[in-house]
């Protein structure tokens, strides 16, 4: 009997169906190919087993029969087969491959639970073996002389980066496969990272941005800034720190460490890493623009989850077309993507999440705007990250690790584990940051901040407003979508006036963004009310900013909306933080206390702190992380589930976004009804990649916990897409009550 593992498009002589053998021997290869770049001892060997074992119950009768169409159907137990080479290594106590085996249609389970779920994948495998040896015989030695696995956390990462080698083979293993049954060519490869020629480019595009019209303090911070990047990136791999204030050209300063650092250690790829979207797709452009390459160039590749097709199945395991289904593995030179993206792919347990984490080994991460990762995760957050920047041969991932921001967290706190603390190289020179004339912050102060006082009066939207309407151009950033909209109603009909909120799509907030900058150069009437999605690193520059009562961290990031580029005379733009009548805030107990932490330094001194001083933004860290007392930083209890093997558990307790959104297309945006609609039918009749990735800005993020107060506004689609059936404004997105069902 010959025995197959993916079927093809002849039924009758199986001529395209594919050999079990081909494919577990083209996993084991594949398998093991990635974990010789990722470099871990002893993961080659325990990849090239778990390829070899990981669809052994294909061999029973069963699933032959299923595969050939002559019985059975999916889902029906008896075609089940991971388990059975999860029971083989489960049985020579090797754990890691067990689990990795169990995992890789599913996900990586809990530990404590694999021995039930592998009770009936003994007898399977037993029943096999006879059948699989004969047609496969390498399987008689898959598990001779294999090394241990680590112990503790380097086991938890360990068992995660042979799960990504073994699901990433096997998915390619598959396509591969599909691809000669339709008759498609191969995938090309991957350009090559190129370090030192893409190091010339950025360097000759920052000359020539150095050579425009600038402030010459600014220009020379810049300089200070490239130089000190390029000169601490020929240090050793490990945890770096970037503390520049806003306007000091952090971005492509970073960039062009991570590139002269790839050259100088052997580094594979950049890794570029933003809060927010906004950001995402700003820097995302200027990095294209420095490297010299197209949006289409496939150097750089963009990740987010409104770019991914729905669900996060095997290939194997869904009725939909594999090419609409697999996750992105990240064989780009250069990524960007999202905290979402990456931190929660690195504590997931899902095959799609997974599969990209064997190609972070090796890269350089640049981590901006790090402040706002969520204090209640930092113990796990500061953990894995110093785990990454870990050298291969003491278990880690070999990476070097860049925090980026004008407002440096406290990674370093005593509230952290030893081994979650985060002693980073400081790349800015000691002779920039003493707090005189030559200090970075200093050179670079552009504001001066009005802080409230104890008594102040709080304002109303209407105040708020009028107080907008008194300057020449105004920014407003608000706590709440709500908030952002109820000001925008007093703005509404004035010359100028925008909104900006995450009710709006991608493509719709580009477009506003560029009316604003257009205004902004013209020196024309603009006043925009925004959330606080336009605070961290968007490129706007307004004389005069408003800012609703938050955490330090926010009003500074705000700041950095004002007299960006330091062209204002004097003491340069004005920033008034003020308390509002509503003082509503976001659900989320961190920005509450980061809010309170400010006012009782208000209330103690008087006056809220030096923003451009990191020492006080330092201390302001300290005590936030105290505030919601011992065990806060690690609200989840992540570090104890990474420590049980508990790896469904740490996947479901690591969300940097508790209540993750769930994208929803909006073709009522009558401006672009028929590019939305059109991309709709294209992706009816081709769900692939690249039609999800098309219809990506034009999307919003819709809570599930709110699914059902709005679900007579939206339908699925053919391709598995949520398409907003509701009113969508041509200013504002999705207003009125049903706003709030939407991400903040």
């Amino acid at each position: 009997m010959k025995f197959y593992a993916h079927s093809g498009n002849d039924t009758t002589g199986y001529t395209n169906f594919q050999p079990l053998a081909e494919h577990l021997l083209g996993v084991a290869d594949e398998a093991a190919r990635r974990a010789a770049a990722v470099g871990l001892p002893g993961l080659s060997a325990l990849v090239r087993a778990a390829g070899l074992l990981h669809d052994l119950g294909k061999y029973r009768r069963e699933f032959q029969d299923y595969i050939r169409g002559l019985g059975h159907h999916r889902g029906d137990p008896l075609t089940r087969h991971k388990e059975a080479g999860a029971a083989v290594a489960f049985a020579a106590r090797n754990n890691a491959l067990a689990l990795a085996v169990l995992g890789h249609h599913g996900g990586l389970p809990d530990g404590p639970a694999v021995a039930a779920e592998l009770k009936d994948g003994a007898g399977v495998a037993a029943a096999v073996r006879a059948d699989a040896e004969a047609d496969c015989p390498q399987l008689a030695a898959a598990l001779d002389g294999l090394p241990p696995v680590p112990k503790g956390f380097a086991a938890d990462l360990f068992t995660r980066v042979l799960f990504s080698c073994l699901v990433d083979a096997d998915w390619a293993d598959t396509g591969r496969h599909e691809r000669r049954v339709k008759g498609l060519p191969d995938d090309p490869g991957p350009p090559d990272l190129a370090p030192r020629e893409r190091l010339r480019r950025v360097e000759a595009f920052i000359a020539e941005r150095a050579a425009r019209p600038l402030e010459p303090r600014v220009r020379r911070a810049r300089a200070d800034v490239l130089a000190a990047c390029l000169s601490a990136a020929e240090g050793p791999p490990g945890l770096f720190s970037l503390t520049v204030p806003t306007g000091g050209g952090k971005t492509l300063a970073a960039l062009a460490f991570a590139l002269r650092h790839a050259a100088a250690r052997g580094l594979r790829r950049v890794i570029y890493v933003a809060p927010y979207l906004t950001i995402l797709e700003q820097n995302a452009d200027a990095i294209r623009a420095a490297l010299c390459v197209g949006p289409a160039d496939p150097a750089v590749f963009e990740h987010y989850s409104l770019a991914e097709p729905p669900g996060d199945a095997n290939p194997d395991e869904t009725g939909l077309s594999s090419a609409a289904r697999r996750a992105e593995n990240w064989d780009a030179p250069v990524v960007v993507t999202t905290n979402v993206q990456f931190f929660e792919s690195l504590f997931s347990n899902r095959p799609g999440r997974c599969r990209k984490l064997h190609n972070v080994a090796g890269s350089v991460v640049v981590l901006d705007e790090c402040q706002t990762l969520p204090p209640g995760l930092a113990a796990p957050t500061c953990g894995m990250l110093r785990q990454i920047a870990t050298p291969v041969g003491d278990g880690g991932l070999g990476c070097s690790v860049v925090l980026c921001t004008a407002t440096q967290p406290a990674f370093d706190h005593d509230l952290l584990q030893p081994d979650e603390r985060l002693a980073a190289t400081e790349i800015i020179p000691p002779a920039l940051r003493r707090r005189d004339e030559d200090d970075l912050f200093v050179r670079l102060r552009r504001v001066r901040v009005s802080w409230p006082r104890p008594g102040d009066a709080r304002l109303a939207w209407a105040e708020v407003a009028a107080r907008m309407r008194g300057e020449p151009s105004a920014l407003c950033v608000v706590n709440t979508k709500r908030a952002a909209r109820a000001v925008y109603e007093e703005l509404r009909g004035s010359p100028g006036a925008f909104h900006l909120s995450t009710g709006m799509c991608p493509q719709h907030r580009r477009e506003k963004l560029a009316q604003i900058r257009s205004l902004l150069s013209l020196k024309a009437p603009c006043y925009v009310v925004s959330t606080q999605l336009i605070e961290a690193g968007v490129d706007v520059d307004f004389p005069f900013l408003m800012r609703e009562m938050g955490p330090l961290e926010s009003v500074i990031q705000a700041a950095g909306r004002c007299n960006r580029e330091g062209k204002l005379p004097g003491e340069g733009g004005r920033v008034v933080v003020f308390r509002s009548a509503e003082g509503t805030l976001p659900p989320d107990r961190w920005y509450k206390a980061g809010r309170d932490v400010l006012e009782r330094i208000i209330a103690t001194t008087g006056d809220g702190p030096q923003i451009d001083d990191p020492a006080a933004i330092r201390d302001y860290f300290r005590r936030l992380y105290y505030a919601n007392g011992p065990g806060a930083l690690d609200g989840q209890q992540i570090r104890d589930r990474r420590r049980a093997f508990k790896f469904e558990a740490v996947a479901e307790s690591y969300k940097l976004i508790a209540d993750a959104g769930q994208p929803v297309v909006v073709a009522t945006w009558e401006s672009h009804q028929p590019e939305i609609e059109s991309l709709l039918v294209e992706l009816a009749a081709r769900p692939g990649k690249a039609s999800y990735r098309k219809l990506a800005p034009f999307q919003v993020n819709l809570l599930p916990s709110q699914a059902a107060k709005v679900g007579h506004l939206f339908h699925e689609a053919k391709g598995g897409v949520l398409v907003w059936d509701g009113k969508y404004d041509e200013d504002a997105g999705i207003v009125d009550e049903v706003a709030d069902a939407f991400i903040v």
